[in-house]
């Protein structure tokens, strides 16, 4: 048993470093032999690109119309849709209180009318008289003086008529051009506030897109550009547009820029094309930064993509 324990031991000795020195050979290895593998630098990279933004279509010609008085309407006969001339009378509004101050004034003009007719003809009695040295100098200036005053009376009255009068002029309000009554905010025998729309008219001789466009994305748009524009509801081909307006003043809110694109109707009956109708407006030639990989790179696992 002694010999049997003394062949043994060494043996098992000798194994046992044997099978640690094959554990730890690999592992050294893999850490110091290089592995090749493909790279490729990732940059930014400029690629034709086409922007495109929603609209909606308008007359050229659009006017708000509204009032600086208060009042109550006393003639509006037209409903939205309405055909219009320029010129024609839209609105009346009433005003008893401007009414009444007109009256008052015309009555403060005749006033100062007749005191001024009579100090004139009193001066030049008195002129008459200090010259043929039959009325004191005192008597004669205080006279002019009259003069003077009741002139300025009058010139003041007559100032306020025309004040009056300009005020009075926005209780009847006038189509400023040919077109169409498109909304319509008031009836008759409403009352009116100041600043508040009461029609909203259109001319439709030509028709604009008006598009919102992301302020990293306005300084693309320039006052000339040509466009193009899709109405869906009238044709798959494109309508050619140019910008007319680009306001430079943004909604604080939505962060957007309103762009303005004249629409070129060549070929398309006017009947066709409506105020409000949906457009796309397509701005091509242009570039857009991207980070361009190779497509070999891309490793998909069922719906997801990675490098």
């Amino acid at each position: 048993m002694k010999i049997l324990s003394k062949t043994i031991i060494p043996i098992l000795l000798l194994a046992l470093t044997i099978l640690l020195n094959s554990c730890g050979g690999d592992d050294n290895y893999n850490l110091t032999k290089p592995i090749k593998v493909k790279t490729q630098e990732i940059k930014m990279t400029e690629v034709p690109f086409q922007y495109e933004y929603p609209g909606n279509i308008e007359g050229l010609k659009k006017s708000k119309l509204s009032t600086k008085l208060m009042g109550t309407i006393d003639y509006l006969p037209f409903e939205a849709g309405a055909k219009i001339s320029k010129g024609q009378v839209l609105v009346k509004i009433k005003s008893a209180d401007l009414e009444a101050k007109k009256a008052q004034i015309n009555a403060n003009i005749q006033q100062a009318k007749a005191a001024f007719n009579n100090i004139e003809i009193n001066l030049k009695r008195i002129k008459k008289l200090y010259a043929e040295e039959s009325a004191s100098k005192k008597e004669f200036e205080d006279t002019q003086m009259a003069y003077k005053i009741a002139k300025e009376k009058l010139l003041a009255a007559k100032a306020m008529e025309k004040e009056i009068s300009d005020i009075l002029s926005y209780s009847v309000i006038k189509a400023p051009f040919n077109g169409y009554i498109v909304n319509k905010f008031f009836d008759e025998g409403d009352i009116t506030a100041p600043g508040h729309p009461l029609l909203i008219i259109e001319n439709f001789d030509q028709f604009k897109v008006v598009a919102n466009v992301p302020s990293d994305e306005i300084d693309l748009f320039n006052k000339g550009n040509d466009v193009k524009i899709y109405i869906d509801a009238i044709s798959e081909n494109p309508f050619k547009g140019k910008v007319i307006e680009v306001n430079p003043g943004g909604n604080s809110y939505s962060k957007q820029f309103e762009v303005q694109i004249l629409l070129n109707k060549a070929g398309v009956a006017d009947s066709k094309i409506k105020s409000g109708m949906y457009a796309k407006v397509i701005l091509e030639n242009k570039t857009k930064p991207i980070v361009a990989i190779n497509k070999n790179l891309i490793i998909e696992r069922g719906q997801l993509q990675g490098v």
